[in-house]
């Protein structure tokens, strides 16, 4: 009886919550701190306010339109190309990333967290449209700081509002061409008839 004893105590610490690994309560106190850091630096395009919580040599970010980057150096290009260079019409990008619940310790240093974010898109031409996303985050414990390792993004396709925002503004943008062309048009057979009659 007693060996049953031992043999299910046992069992039952091996079956504890993994969260008792770590000093859950300060641990869940930093990875919020981290969180609001990171939608700070998002929204502010100020991404050198995360050098610090990012993990060394393990760091990639998964777009949602499925761009691997292996470091905040290409990720911070990207978020540029977007909102400069690309021709989505993008003036700025909101992030409004929520937690599902706290973070999951899979080890004593590392957590796994995974969320929704509500991200306000801004056109250049006044639009707004918002677009829920889910984002998934794997996080390593450094030097007792909660840095971020992989983070992953991930939207419907099926039913996407800054997709047809694109669409909307490139649908105007050759609207304005299309009418510019007949008004260009117009004027030049105008002045080609002026001439003749002259």
């Amino acid at each position: 009886m007693r060996w049953f004893l031992i043999a299910s105590v046992t069992l039952l610490s091996c079956l504890a919550p993994m969260e008792t690994w770590a000093d859950t309560n300060s641990d869940h106190i930093a990875l919020k701190t981290l969180l609001k850091n990171t939608q700070q630096a998002f929204n502010t395009k100020n991404f050198e306010l995360l050098m610090p919580y990012i993990a060394s040599g393990s760091f990639t970010v998964i777009t949602i339109d499925g761009h691997k980057l292996e470091s905040l150096k290409t990720f911070q290009a990207y978020w540029h190309d977007i909102l400069h260079k690309s021709k989505t019409g993008l003036e700025r990008i909101e992030v409004n990333p929520i937690a599902d619940g706290p973070t999951e310790f899979l080890a004593e240093n590392v957590g796994i967290c995974h969320g929704t974010s509500n991200d306000r898109y801004y056109f250049t031409g006044g639009d707004i449209k918002t677009m829920p996303e889910r984002w998934t985050a794997v996080l390593l414990k450094e030097g007792g700081v909660w840095k971020i390792s992989r983070i992953i993004f991930s939207a419907n396709i099926l039913d996407n509002p800054v997709l047809s925002g694109t669409r909307e503004s490139m649908g105007q943008l050759i609207l304005w061409a299309a009418l510019g062309g007949l008004l260009t048009g117009a004027l030049g057979m105008w002045l080609i008839r002026y001439r003749k009659t002259i």
